[in-house]
């Protein structure tokens, strides 16, 4: 039963990855639930990459905001565009920064060995934040979680009728398709990305994923955009599942 559980969500990853028609891309515009035109360009992420390199090289310590420990590693480190400006390693905001008004906090990754400038979309955060106190507010009064079918080991799908609310509409920075959301079972609202990191997984078939690898990365090596709010998640029999953090 086990074995024909797993053959049937790999079909369906499979066949949803196959669908989708566009690959990962970091020129990909992703459809974000705020403006078709609210992106993202390649050049802002080359011009801030090029000063936050800069500001390293000569001050020795990176343009970031303080976080602590608690925050998850895909949001965790903000550019810190005041003293980028301060000091005139950029000379304008990018439009698309929440510092400039836009969508979007510039982070940065692989801080500690190779710092990378990607993109947080803010209103995607948002949305899960939303529906995280809505999840904790029935949580409060009824004493338990308003969760559906099983989904994975531990993660559940999410009752909206119970929440009364509609289905939010959350698209994938990546396909640009609709996202599932889905519960821990600790009551933690997570975007499932399975799909996504299934697809880069097959555009990528060479290489070697070991079962302890966070599979997140995968989505980011041809992305400029960070998995936000998204489930740690491992290989198992071949497929990307989620993990509880």
């Amino acid at each position: 039963m086990r074995n024909n559980q797993g053959t049937i969500n790999l079909l369906k990853l499979s066949i949803t990855a196959t669908l989708l028609t566009l690959l990962l891309s970091g020129c990909l515009y992703p459809q974000t639930d705020s403006s078709p035109t609210d992106v993202v360009s390649k050049e802002a992420i080359r011009n801030v990459q090029a000063a936050v390199d800069q500001y390293l090289a000569e001050k020795s310590v990176l343009p970031i905001h303080n976080s602590d420990s608690t925050v998850d590693r895909y949001e965790k480190f903000r550019v810190n565009f005041d003293l980028l400006k301060k000091e005139s390693y950029v000379e304008h905001l990018p439009s698309s920064s929440f510092e400039g008004g836009g969508n979007f906090y510039y982070l940065i990754l692989n801080e500690e060995t190779d710092p990378v400038v990607k993109a947080q979309n803010i209103y995607l955060t948002q949305k899960v934040i939303d529906l995280q106190r809505k999840v904790d507010d029935y949580k409060s009064q009824h004493g338990n979680l308003p969760m559906t079918d099983k989904l994975y080991d531990g993660f559940y799908g999410i009752d909206y009728k119970a929440l009364n609310m509609k289905t939010p509409e959350v698209h994938s920075p990546y396909s640009g398709s609709i996202a599932q959301l889905m519960l821990s079972e600790s009551g933690t609202v997570y975007i499932d990305y399975a799909s996504d990191i299934y697809q880069a997984m097959l555009a990528n078939p060479e290489l070697e994923i070991s079962e302890e690898q966070d599979l997140r990365a995968l989505l980011i090596e041809k992305s400029d955009y960070v998995p936000v709010k998204g489930a740690v998640y491992r290989l198992l029999n071949n497929e990307p599942v989620p993990i509880e953090r």
